[in-house]
């Protein structure tokens, strides 16, 4: 298994807190005024539905990273997952979630988060690795003045196929949504990106952005983008769109010219690529960890 946050790459990660799921459904809850940093550790070797839940409190701070991982180089398995997600008034919280393992996984990874007023929610979602992973993604803003932001990184490569759906719901108005997805295809993989804003008729003041960015490094690779609004307030900023194409073949040859190998600049312009996403994720150990994760993806595929 090349991908997924182990054990030791947890022991690594000073500031944290370690939690170990393994195979059981885990529940965290932050109460008021609490303030938690914590990474779990989730790993399964065999077919599995599990619910989860994620609960903060008012007034409460928290940064947690969520593995989501698969043992065995041949494992063959299935996994439905449920995670719920409730964030009180006045809080924040930086959600970093990781999913990864071998190439016979399939994972179906239902995600819900409930946002109360005067709260912030950094969510990341990362894809590197499994034969099939389709998430989905919804959203309800329940108070006002408060953010959602979502940076995603999709890689599917050889034959894998990362599927994303995001829909948030702007319930009530003065509140703000950002979500950037990047993908990066290889060999016969495909990505597929759905994504549905709605922006209530009281939600009044809402902002939201949302961008899909697709590179695509084989002929037979497949982007799949479909960014949408629904829109019925009238005093709201909105905006979205998608865009696929190749690496840039004048910044290749210019890389190429100054002797630079072709693979070396290929992961060069990759890396610059994703990192505009990742430099978006506040947890330094969890950063470091996930650059030397993509390297190893961009690498070996």
């Amino acid at each position: 298994m090349l991908f997924g946050l182990r054990q030791d790459d947890f022991l690594a990660f000073p500031n944290h807190i370690i939690t170990h799921a393994s195979e059981d459904d885990f529940h965290f809850a932050a109460g008021e005024h609490d303030g938690v940093t914590r990474a779990y550790l989730s790993l399964t070797t065999r077919d599995v539905d599990r619910k989860n839940t994620l609960t903060l409190g008012n007034d409460s701070h928290s940064l947690l990273s969520y593995a989501i991982l698969y043992g065995g180089a041949n494992s063959v398995i299935t996994q439905n997952i449920a995670t719920d997600i409730t964030i009180g008034d006045d809080s924040t919280l930086e959600l970093n979630i990781f999913c990864g393992g071998t190439e016979n996984a399939t994972t179906n990874h239902d995600i819900t988060v409930k946002i109360g007023r005067n709260s912030s929610v950094k969510f990341s979602y990362v894809v590197l690795a499994g034969k099939s992973v389709n998430t989905k993604v919804n959203v309800d803003f329940l108070g006002e003045n408060s953010t959602f932001d979502f940076p995603s990184i999709l890689m599917p490569y050889s034959d894998e196929k990362f599927e994303l759906q995001t829909v948030v719901n702007h319930n009530v108005g003065h509140c703000k949504s950002n979500q950037v997805i990047r993908s990066v295809v290889n060999g016969t993989g495909i990505s597929d990106f759905y994504g549905l804003v709605k922006v209530a008729p009281d939600a009044q003041k809402s902002e939201t952005d949302q961008v899909d960015n697709n590179i695509l490094l084989s002929e037979d690779s497949r982007a799949l983008s479909k960014p949408q609004l629904e829109i019925y307030a009238d005093d709201v900023k909105c905006s979205h769109g998608s865009t696929t194409g190749m690496l840039d073949k004048d910044a290749l040859f210019y890389m190429r010219s100054r002797g630079i190998s072709e693979q070396t600049a290929q992961n060069l312009l990759l890396q610059a690529f994703v990192d505009e996403i990742v430099d978006k994720i506040d947890s330094e150990d969890y950063k470091n960890y996930l650059r030397g994760q993509l390297a190893v993806k961009m690498i070996y595929g």
